[in-house]
């Protein structure tokens, strides 16, 4: 009897195994196989983008495209083109008018057309990239970026990584100090901020400011910390102040005449594949901050902050900037005045 019953429970024990492997097995084919989807064309598609190729923040473009491909069984072919199909300050119009289906836009490069999104340009408004992200995923709700909206498919959105001081040989600590200097910027409001602060906007395409910053053509740029890195600034910019000045917004835009004519279920996949891509991008940029940082002192760059009393006079001195801005597109029906309110709702600024 014991035996018999030494004998069933050995078997139990197999069973249940079995069905832990069985159901484990399931979960991961679950996770490595995630739904593919049968189109009845072919679908070949143009994507601009203005970084070259192989720069970090095109990445998030080659996923988006790949992933799309692969979930479509090979139905939709996106052609990626990095910095080689119009400039920059084009793209707007080519996805307009379905020149290319797909852009990767910039609110810096496309002056006058983003007002609303143009706010996270605001100088000293933010503290931490989180919050960008909720601010313009809550624009978005409130219907604040008609701009965007009643011109494209918006798939994706990312601001950028905060742009920061990186000067030439000079080290700033103080509102004093940027006066007569010139620096580059990318247009519109950040000039006029700019000249708040006592310096020149000059206005020049990314791929000339090395050899600018290395010639003295400018004494320093407004950019982002990954740029640095991977265009190798530290070799022409001495100093690196860490303090947040302002950022910007990147969006991939499709033309809505091609995202209307596409099937319901086609749109239901760009859209969750935009979504995941824009969720690993976001997680992706916040990480890396630090170690970015980390590089461009390791290569010779010397970072610092200025005083909290310092960033205060910065702040109170571009004021004027905001008010002007906010009057001026108000006047012209854009919902500033109640974007920027949310703004500084959920950054506590004000």
């Amino acid at each position: 009897m014991k035996v018999t019953k030494s004998v069933s429970m050995i078997v139990c024990l197999m069973m249940l195994v079995a069905l832990l492997f069985v159901t484990a097995g399931s979960v991961v084919a679950s996770e490595k196989s995630p739904p593919v989807i049968s189109l009845s064309k072919t679908y070949n598609w143009k994507m601009t983008a203005w970084f070259p190729a192989g720069h970090d923040d095109n990445k998030q473009l080659v996923q988006f495209i790949d992933t799309l491909n692969k979930r479509t069984n090979g139905g939709v072919k996106v052609t990626l083109y990095e910095g080689t199909l119009g400039s920059p300050n084009d793209h707007w119009d080519m996805v307009k008018n379905n020149a290319t289906q797909l852009a990767f836009l910039a609110e810096g490069y496309s002056v006058g057309r983003m007002p609303v999104s143009t706010m996270l340009g605001l100088p000293f408004e933010f503290a931490n990239m989180e919050d960008m992200y909720k601010v313009y995923g809550e624009w978005m709700k409130a219907g604040y970026l008609k701009e965007l909206t009643d011109n494209f498919k918006i798939l994706i959105y990312k601001p950028t990584s905060f742009q920061h001081f990186f000067f030439r040989n000079k080290k700033v600590t103080n509102l004093e100090g940027f006066k007569g200097m010139k620096i580059s910027v990318l247009g519109g409001l950040q000039g006029q901020v700019m000249t708040a602060l006592g310096a020149t906007g000059v206005s020049m395409p990314g791929g000339e400011l090395y050899m600018a910053l290395s010639t003295g053509i400018i004494d320093g740029t407004t950019t982002g910390i990954n740029n640095v890195i991977s265009r190798k600034f530290y070799e022409v910019a001495k100093y690196g102040l860490q303090t947040p000045v302002y950022a910007g917004i990147w969006v991939v835009a499709m033309n809505k005449e091609t995202w209307n004519s596409l099937p319901k279920e086609l749109q239901a996949l760009m859209e969750e594949i935009g979504q995941e891509v824009q969720a690993a991008e976001m997680k992706k940029t916040i990480d890396s901050q630090k170690g970015f940082w980390e590089a461009a002192r390791k290569n010779g760059m010397e970072t610092y902050n200025i005083a909290p009393g310092e960033v205060a006079r910065l702040k109170k001195a571009t004021s004027s900037e905001d008010e002007k801005y906010v009057a001026e597109w108000s006047a012209k029906g854009y919902p500033v005045k109640e974007a920027l309110a949310m703004m500084r709702r959920i950054t506590g600024q004000k």
